[in-house]
């Protein structure tokens, strides 16, 4: 129970790592406040949850500043403080690509979703966190932050590389303050979102070839590594990346006859 008491806010919680993110913290004792771009994405995240789970419900269009200003209230007030905050809130959009072929809309969309979404919400936590004097942050980057993608996905993999370098710029500029801030930079994930990525072998086994553990992770996985950077037990870390990617960032190229999972 090392979250016993802490008031966590999430943000796309009803994506599979955020229910994974949830569910993790709740078992390890916080309330959480289950923040989405809609009541019905909101309230589908509740459902997934087991029944009578201690959550508060909330909306917000983090690109909208004021509704993310409501948003921040409205936890607050309904947790009764905040002491962490998981920004997991993110998009990748279809057409997301190649450099030239990718269109200005779907490239500013995708940061203003995935960037400036992430430092909106920290703009309007931040003044709580301070007076308090307390507080922990996660900041959901990914694994093409360090390595590029093979299937090019500029928008998506920019917005990841500056999220870093947002999220070291609030833990220096406020670890006198108790703050912490760091990122979790997953790989590969099975989730409902991108099992359309691995639905035959042939895919598969095409991306498996790029994962020195030959397999993909598991949300609960990713989920524990977040419930710890929020967790006391974290607390001399901050302006940290945290990667949980199989191993792929740290790999030049893989063996991949010696066999692995025959499924995602």
């Amino acid at each position: 129970m090392r979250l016993s008491g802490k008031k966590i806010l999430l943000t796309g919680a009803n994506g599979g790592l955020g229910r994974a993110i949830a569910a993790t913290a709740l078992n390890e004792g916080a309330r959480v406040a289950l923040s989405e771009k809609t009541p019905e994405l909101a309230q589908a995240a509740k459902d997934a949850l087991p029944e009578g789970a201690d959550v508060v419900v909330l909306n917000a269009e983090v690109r909208d500043e004021a509704a993310v200003a409501r948003m921040l209230a409205n936890a607050i007030d309904q947790l009764g403080g905040l002491d962490g905050v998981v920004n997991n809130a993110a998009m990748l959009a279809d057409d997301d690509g190649m450099p030239a072929e990718t269109p200005l809309d779907s490239w500013q969309a995708t940061l203003d979703t995935n960037l400036t979404g992430a430092f909106l919400v920290y703009k309007h936590a931040l003044p709580h966190l301070v007076k308090q004097q307390s507080g922990s942050l996660v900041t959901m980057s990914s694994v093409v932050a360090h390595s590029a993608s093979a299937v090019p996905q500029i928008a998506y993999t920019t917005s990841k590389g500056a999220l870093e370098a947002m999220t070291r710029e609030i833990a220096i500029a406020h670890a006198r303050d108790n703050i912490r801030a760091n990122c979790v930079a997953p790989g590969p994930v099975l989730t409902e979102r991108t099992g359309r990525y691995f639905d035959s072998t042939e895919k598969w086994l095409a991306r498996r070839q790029h994962i020195p553990m030959g397999r993909l992770g598991r949300p609960e996985e990713i989920a524990a590594l977040v419930c710890f950077l929020l967790s006391d037990e974290a607390g001399w870390q901050t302006g940290g990346v945290y990667r949980a990617d199989g191993g792929i960032s740290a790999a030049y190229l893989v063996d991949d006859s010696r066999g692995g999972s025959e499924t995602p």
